[in-house]
């Protein structure tokens, strides 16, 4: 697999975009220390909401509608956005990514307003249980029952189940790539095409070059906070090699969805999601994955300020509807 290097911003690789050196003055991303998880919720929240008034619009939908979707005991909440397409338009699961411990449904409200609005689908935000309070594979159950859900409810929502797909960022785009194969083994609906933006794949080891280049320096994320999370999301250390968790280790990745994975030249996760592109391909997987130039870890939820993002979010929204059409066509001959 040839990984295709992006670079709207014209720097070059080698080179941090301006835009982020000042997102990361602002916001610096530091080392994990001593406070618990609710205290680190807190910071997040409060960081992301006041880079996001600064420098990204949120923008307008025909319907936004929160829901609680019963399930395995519990009520799993859920944001549906709606453009004003006609249907039935492709049905998105999307993911958020802070490392099984944080996240909500705000935190990928701007991004996900743009995905439905540019790729003409309906997108499902799911605020799946967070670790510690509930490790490995809670969220992962969570994402296969809105995939079920969704499919079920196609009609009503104005998708077609046949053109469902998952996305996902970071550990989002981790549970995405974790759903299909989950999807693949079990009685869940077929999973139509799957987009991760800056996945991890490998939980097991972080060894590779862009850990040992990027890992230390914060962008966006780094090596030590990346372990802290997987003992905050993991039951066992032997939970480190289940596919699940790092997908890259997977004896077997046949019949698995089309794939587009994005990835960012200065994130530490870099190196494994191309491997896990070629293992991919390699497995006869249609892959596509493109490496974004001066762009760091979650580079993508800066649409409309940084030109990277705005540049994936297009790539993903033509990987949409070229899958789209060809299930379509399928269908429809």
């Amino acid at each position: 697999m040839a990984v295709r290097i992006a670079d709207p911003a014209h720097l070059g690789g080698g080179h941090l975009d301006p835009r982020l050196r000042l997102l990361l003055r602002l916001a610096p991303v530091s080392q994990p220390a001593a406070p618990g998880v609710d205290e680190e919720r807190a910071r997040e929240r409060e960081s992301r909401s006041g880079l996001r008034r600064l420098f990204v619009r949120r923008v307008g939908m025909k319907r936004i509608e929160d829901r609680l979707i019963p399930a395995q005991g519990w009520a799993i909440p859920i944001r549906i956005y709606t453009p004003a397409e006609s249907a039935p338009m492709p049905i998105l699961i999307f993911l958020h990514g802070g490392g099984w411990a944080l996240g909500d449904l705000e935190q990928s409200d701007p991004f996900c307003r743009q995905l439905a609005k540019r790729g003409q689908c309906v997108v499902i935000s799911v605020d799946y249980r967070l670790a510690p309070e509930h490790k490995f594979p809670a969220a992962l159950e969570d994402a296969l029952a809105i995939l079920d859900w969704a499919a079920e409810h196609a009609p009503e929502l104005g998708g077609d189940s046949a053109r469902l797909g998952v996305v996902g960022g970071s550990a989002g785009g981790t549970l995405a790539t974790a759903a299909c194969l989950a999807a693949r083994q079990h009685d869940h609906p077929a999973i139509a095409f799957q987009i991760l933006f800056n996945p991890v794949t490998n939980l097991a080891q972080m060894d590779t070059e862009s850990h040992r280049q990027f890992g230390m320096q914060g962008y966006g994320i780094t090596t030590l906070t990346l372990e802290k999370r997987r003992g905050q999301y993991l039951n066992t250390q032997e939970e480190r090699f289940d596919p699940r968790v790092s997908p890259l280790l997977a004896d077997d990745l046949r019949g698995l969805p089309p794939v587009l994975i994005l990835t960012a030249e200065f994130d530490p996760l870099r190196d494994e999601a191309e491997q896990y592109a070629a293992r991919l391909e390699q497995a006869g997987v249609a892959a596509h994955c493109v490496r974004y130039q001066g762009a760091i870890h979650g580079f993508f939820n800066f649409v409309g300020f940084l030109p990277q993002a705005t540049s994936a979010l297009e790539e993903a929204v033509f990987f949409l509807h070229s899958v789209a059409i060809s299930k379509t066509s399928r269908r429809f001959p």
